[in-house]
């Protein structure tokens, strides 16, 4: 649906106001001298003023068959009975199940009540545990007589400084709570989670011992418990219970998936060897010990189950032990010691177990634990290696960590390259394999990664598992380790809530399956908004999850916790003794409370963090219908914005977009207006009905939730009439590396409401070497240069938000994403050129603070000045006095910069350095010490940074010229200058959205923006022909729509501060410029506005379309209008010279606006079910 249907669409909802006199703001229509004929008014009948063009106009849009989810939106239908709400979210009735909404703060804070009375409550209970808990008694230390000291009050306002200061400073931070965030793996967290880590945040507990975490450090042990099950491992009460062939668990809550995956290949590596080590010590220590007659029966099962010698055992049979025997290797010698009924107080466990150690890699170093083997290597012709470790070239950067701190070195951690769906290529690494069992190398593991941090990407578990036993046949194993930091909580999916237990993949498969239905589909009232079952890929590998040897997960990614919240699981808990280290200061617990930190990599942590994921789990629950849901509502919204960066691509785009993961060859006929119109246009209890668009969600794009995606710059071939796509890498990634610079945010100042980031992705290369297949396809589909191997930039999108449909998130993030993508490809094409400015601003107050508003003047003919480009721009504090000397009256500012540069340079700063990152001290007063802070206006103002002065602004200065213009155009006088910019308000490319002849909006545009003080009008031109408009207005407009924005106007101020877009569906002209021929036969637009007053609808969201609308009412009898520009902005355009907008029919050039409804999405590299 393109942005003037959606404006139709909302705008329907504000008929009555329009329709009814007296709810219409009487006031005179003062004639304006251009082109005029009277006053104008709406029809009381309706929504189209009578001569406007768009009640005459015939649209090329076609009309949308009444659906059952149209009708259903206008009825009052009973919620009591479903526990559901009908609630109206930008504009359009939904029906919202509450259940999830109550786990977060909300993108708003919407649930910022609930979270202040249990922050509250968890302050007011720790105050009451001080007071009562221990010795009630004891006397007070701080008396009232202490805080009346003035040393004690001025350390108080210290604390109240030193808070606001960092809050100040906090502001600028990315916003990843919000739906506008969809780069990085992190979005909220919940409210449980961070109310256990607040609460447990006062009782300061150090999860390193029990003795200084009696509580917090029992909460992990339940968490790990939890987890374990949660992934299908063996959970005992009793240890006793544990066997090799069912083994018991155990897992722990390490700082991060980065500290977890090198304790996890550390745990394998001493594995490993554990063979030698036992085969060793027995060697030498079997006699002192009294161990000769249990040394010459002990015996372990080899990969063929049989029972083999120890002391018989080859070295590489000694180095192939199954895994779990491996790892059982002490008990089993316990176990044969008590058979033998040896009594020996130096064969307790702790003198044994010491002994042991005393022979391992670990105590002795490699190389003098190789040399102790020189022998048995030599006899075995086999070279001494500590081994191989194989992962995907997907992996996370901390299995090289890993590799170089434990000395394995980087030659043996070999990257295998990846599939075209970024998953390992399991051909390639029984290749790899191979090789290892010929030249007779050790396979210390393999990793699987579930949810690679660039693609998320699954790896093929299943598939895996097999190979190894193929080789075991042939005498060699590996130890496998999931990676599943991102993708492991999806395990929850699996989980039935009623019996707490594992589904099978048919349970899971045919569970909630829609059935047609002319009445929506009863749903239980815990499930909120849409979900998507995952891939049968995906939960096919999760069914597998619990084969694995140990397993990464984090909280604190996809169990949306506060940092830091890791997670190792061990399938066999007894491989935490290969780990065990001892320190004076720390207890070592016995029994069912061991001490976790004994065997890890971490010292000291957080308690609070332990708390946190205990509550979460608490609340939210491992299992579908907690976890679960969530994740799979997170995985519908992750396919939604794979539909849609798969249909965004238009034909008269001047750059291709390829999706990382190409869509299945049974979906081929899924085009792209077809992805439109199913599942981005169609309601939402429509899209639930259908059965093949919701498949197409959940089968095709990532396996977790993250789109990887490629863009590429084209030329248009006036020989073919066709697109050509640039092949030169470099370029491509200096597209790519355009594009990210105005979708991402990393440093403290400017912050992202002054750079007019409206949107938040990530970016990444992908190399032939690590990405393989994927890399391949990728190259392919973007036409690029096949014998270049140098890397390709890549985008990244990760959907975590579950509500993202509800919202119509992703048609504002498709409206802002397509406009940057123009941006981008303008700052690579455009020729520098010295930038005209107009500004709307008077400028002879002597108050004035040398800060003004300015707009591009624009030109159609000219694609380097093809944009509507709006700034607030700050000029050099010591030239103001200058600037205000040559000025007079009502005149014209106008801006030309002194040195050639592109648009994309003046509105980003271009390829300079962000300056002057240090903090801005005593920039305003403190605000929350003298104040209340009860008023809107108060709490805008502390966090606004509209008071920074031009030396702090950080961005680049820029060379200009400053003149005024009389209304004949002369000039008078002059200034040379610096300004900086300081904030966007405004970067549109007039390409992003091809509008035809036929459809131009069905209402005069403008963009609504203001100051302290003043607002403006500039109109948002939108195709050739069209024109430039500056409006001074009266006053700064209040909304009338909404009741809290009623009370709240402020709200709205700021919003202006920021611009907003606003309709005049009063202007009798419609949305079609209003034309005249010069004498010179150059194409002019008159001034549509006839009066001085309008009736005016205004997004709350700048552009996008997609937000509610509000009324307001524009006035601009005083000052009025400042600039017109009809004539400038159309000159010299030849249609001729834009061949991809328009085609030759005869002598007529006609608009190349095709109905892409064949236009399919590119299938030639389609994967193939």
């Amino acid at each position: 649906m393109d942005k003037h249907s959606l404006w139709r669409k909302a705008f329907s909802n504000f008929k009555t106001y329009f329709q009814s006199p007296e709810q219409r703001p009487q006031a005179p229509c003062a004639v304006d001298s251009t082109d005029t004929e009277g006053d104008t008014d709406m029809d009381n009948n309706s929504l189209t003023p009578p001569h406007s063009f768009h009640g005459r106009r015939k649209s090329t849009r076609k009309a949308k068959h009444m659906t059952w989810g149209r009708v259903r939106s206008h009825l009052l239908i009973s919620n009591k009975a479903r526990g559901t709400v009908e609630t109206f979210v930008d504009g359009d009735a939904q029906e919202i199940w509450p259940k999830s909404a109550a786990w977060f703060l909300g993108p708003k804070a919407e649930n910022s009540d609930l979270l202040g009375e249990l922050v509250k409550s968890a302050v007011d209970l720790h105050v009451e545990f001080r007071k009562f808990k221990y010795f009630p008694l004891d006397p007070n230390y701080v008396t009232s007589d202490i805080k009346e000291q003035k040393s004690f009050k001025e350390a108080e306002n210290n604390i109240r400084d030193g808070l606001e200061e960092l809050s100040g400073r906090l502001n600028n931070s990315v916003p990843f709570f919000n739906f506008r965030s969809q780069g990085h793996m992190l979005w909220d967290t919940t409210i449980a989670s961070n109310i256990g880590y607040i609460a447990a945040l006062f009782y300061n507990q150090n999860n390193v011992a029990s003795m200084a975490s009696g509580v917090t450090l029992q909460l992990e042990r339940e968490v790990s418990k939890e987890l374990c099950a949660m992934v299908g491992y063996n959970v005992y009460q009793d240890e006793k219970e544990h066997t090799t062939e069912y083994p018991g668990s155990w897992g722990h809550l390490p700082n991060g998936g980065t500290v977890a995956n090198l304790e996890a290949m550390w745990a394998a590596r001493c594995l490993k060897t554990n063979g030698l080590t036992f085969r060793k010590m027995l060697d030498e220590k079997s006699d002192k010990l009294g161990l000769r007659k249990v040394y010459d029966k002990f015996t372990f099962k080899n990969l063929k189950g049989e029972n083999v010698l120890l002391k018989k055992a080859s070295i590489w049979e000694l180095l192939n032990i199954p895994i779990d025997e491996a790892i059982d290797l002490f008990d089993s010698l316990l176990e044969n010691i008590k058979k033998e009924k040896m009594e020996n107080k130096d064969l307790d466990f702790d003198n044994l177990f010491r002994c042991v150690k005393n022979f391992t890699l670990e105590q002795m170093g490699a190389m003098d634990f190789f040399r102790m083997f020189k022998k048995e290597y030599k006899n075995a012709n086999m070279e001494p290696s500590m081994g191989k470790w194989f992962s995907p070239g997907t992996r996370h950067y901390s299995w090289d960590k890993g590799a170089n701190i434990l000395g394995l070195g980087r030659d043996n951690l070999v990257k295998v390259s990846v599939d075209q769906h970024s998953r390992m290529d399991l051909l390639k690494l029984e290749e790899e394999l191979h090789k290892c069992l010929v030249k007779k190398i050790p396979v210390i593991g393999v990793t699987v990664v579930f949810g690679s941090t660039q693609e998320g990407a699954v790896d093929d578990l299943e598939n895996l598992l097999r190979i190894r036993e193929v080789f075991e046949t042939k005498g060699l194993t590996f130890y496998i380790h999931v990676d599943g930091a991102w993708g492991g909580y999806f395990a929850s999916c699996l989980v039935q809530k009623d019996k707490l237990m594992r589904m099978r993949l048919s349970t899971y498969s045919s569970r909630n399956n829609v059935t047609r239905s002319p009445r929506p589909v009863r749903r239980e009232a815990c499930d909120p908004f849409l979900d998507a079952k995952l891939s049968t890929h995906f939960t096919t590998q999760l069914v597998c999850l619990g084969q694995a040897n140990s397993i990464t997960l984090d909280p604190h990614k996809s169990g949306f916790c506060p940092y830091p919240a890791g997670g190792l699981l061990y399938k066999n808990g007894n491989i935490r003794k290969f780990l065990a280290q001892t320190a004076a200061y720390v207890s070592h617990g016995t029994g069912k409370n061991d001490e976790i930190n004994l065997y890890g990599i971490d010292g000291s942590k957080p308690g609070a963090a332990s708390a946190g994921v205990w509550l979460s789990h608490k609340v939210i629950g491992l299992h579908n219908k907690g976890y679960g849901l969530l994740l799979q509502q997170c995985t519908f919204s992750a396919g939604v914005m794979y539909a849609l960066w798969c249909s965004m691509e238009r034909r008269q785009d001047p750059f291709t977009i390829v999706p990382g993961i190409p869509i299945k060859e049974s979906f081929k006929k899924w085009t792209k207006s077809k992805i439109r119109s199913d599942i981005l246009e169609a309601e939402t209890g429509v899209l639930r009905l259908n059965e093949e668009a919701m498949d197409f969600i959940r089968e095709n794009g990532p396996d977790t939730l993250i789109n990887s995606l490629s863009i590429n710059i084209r030329y248009w071939d006036k020989k073919t009439n066709t697109w050509q796509n640039n092949r030169n890498l470099e370029k491509q990634k200096d597209f790519i590396n355009k594009f990210y610079k105005r979708c991402s945010h990393s440093y403290e100042k400017p912050s992202m409401v002054d750079r007019g980031i409206q949107v938040i992705l990530n970016s990444t290369i992908w190399t032939r070497n690590e990405n393989g297949g994927a890399y391949k396809y990728m190259k392919e589909a973007l036409g690029l240069d096949e014998k270049d191997e140098e890397s390709i930039g890549v985008i990244i999108n990760t959907s975590m938000s579950p509500w993202l449909r509800a919202q119509k998130t992703f048609k504002r993030v498709g409206s802002i994403i397509r406009n940057e993508m123009y941006n981008a490809y303008g700052a690579i094409h455009d020729e520098p050129q010295n930038l005209k400015l107009v500004s709307p601003n008077l400028t002879h107050d002597p108050e004035w603070s040398g800060s003004i508003f300015a707009e591009l003047e624009t030109s159609f003919s000219n694609p380097s000045l093809c944009y509507h480009a709006l700034g607030r721009f700050v000029f050099d504090s010591k030239d103001i006095k200058k600037i205000q000397e040559i000025s007079s009256g009502k005149l014209l500012l106008r801006i030309v910069t002194r040195e050639k540069m592109t648009v994309y340079d003046l509105m980003t700063g271009g390829d300079k350095e962000n300056i002057n990152q240090t903090p801005t001290q005593e920039r305003k007063p403190s605000s929350r010490k003298n104040l209340a802070m009860e008023n809107i206006k108060d709490k805008i103002e502390f966090y606004s940074d509209s008071d920074f002065h031009y030396q702090d602004i950080a961005m680049p200065e820029v060379s200009v010229t400053v003149f005024y213009e009389t209304k004949d155009g002369k000039i008078q006088g002059e200034v040379d200058t610096k300004m900086k910019l300081g904030r966007v308000l405004r970067y549109q490319h007039l390409g992003r959205d091809f509008v035809d002849e036929d459809d131009y909006p069905p209402s005069q545009e403008y963009f609504l923006y203001a100051d302290d003080k003043t607002a403006y009008l500039s109109h948002c031109p939108n195709r050739w022909p069209d024109f430039q408009q500056q409006i001074q207005l009266d006053q700064i407009p209040v909304t009338q729509a909404k009741a809290e924005l009623k009370n709240c106007p402020e709200l709205f101020e700021e919003a202006m501060k920021r611009g907003v877009v606003v309709y005049l569906p009063q202007c009798e002209t419609g949305g079609r410029p209003v034309l005249s021929r010069s004498k010179t036969k150059t194409t002019v637009c008159r001034d549509p506005l006839a009066c001085h007053f309008y009736n005016a609808l205004a997004w709350s969201d700048q552009g996008a379309f997609t937000g509610d609308m509000e009324q307001i009412t524009l006035k601009f009898y005083d000052v009025g209008k400042r600039w017109f520009n009809g004539k400038k902005i159309n000159a010299g355009y030849c249609k001729v010279d834009f061949p991809h907008l328009y085609k030759q029919e005869g002598d007529m050039w006609m608009d190349r606006r095709e109905d892409d409804s064949d236009y399919e999405v590119d299938s030639s590299n389609s994967d193939s079910d």
